[in-house]
C-alpha cells in the first residue's frame, strides 16, 4: 500500500489490538521481533497513549519559526501556514494578517517577502 501511493520512506508501525484477549507470550514474542509494534486495546485502552505518542513523533514537524505580514490578496499563504504549520499568533490588521508561525522550509521561502 506504501508503495502504491509513493510513501516508501514512511517507516510502517505494526499495531496489535485486542491486546486484553491475547496470549501474553505470543505479544511478548511479536514486541520482539517486531521493534516497531505496539500492542493495544481498543476495549481497556491500553497502549493507545503510546501509540499516539509514536504516530505524533513521527509525522513532520514544521522547525521554520516565521513572524510575517500577509496581504489580504495573499489569503492562501495564511490558508497554508494554517493546513501545514503552527499557528502561535494571529492578528487582523489594516495592511493584512500577522502571523507568527512555525512552518515548513518550503513555506518559510514563500513567506520571506513578508518579513517583519
Amino acid at each position: 500500500m506504501l508503495a502504491d501511493v509513493d510513501a516508501t520512506d514512511v517507516r510502517e508501525v505494526i499495531v496489535v489490538n485486542k491486546a486484553d484477549l491475547a496470549d501474553p507470550e505470543v505479544l511478548d514474542r511479536l514486541r520482539r521481533h517486531e521493534k516497531h509494534s505496539i500492542v493495544v486495546s481498543a476495549r481497556t485502552g491500553a497502549g493507545l497513549d503510546e501509540l499516539q505518542a509514536l504516530i505524533a513523533d513521527e509525522l513532520p514537524q514544521p522547525d521554520v519559526d516565521v513572524d510575517v505580514l500577509v496581504p489580504y490578496e495573499r489569503g492562501d499563504l495564511v490558508s497554508r501556514v494554517h493546513e501545514t504549520g503552527e499557528v502561535l499568533t494571529s492578528e487582523h490588521v489594516a495592511e493584512g494578517t500577522r502571523l507568527t508561525a512555525r512552518v515548513d522550509a518550503e513555506l518559510a521561502d514563500d513567506l520571506s517577502a513578508f518579513a517583519v
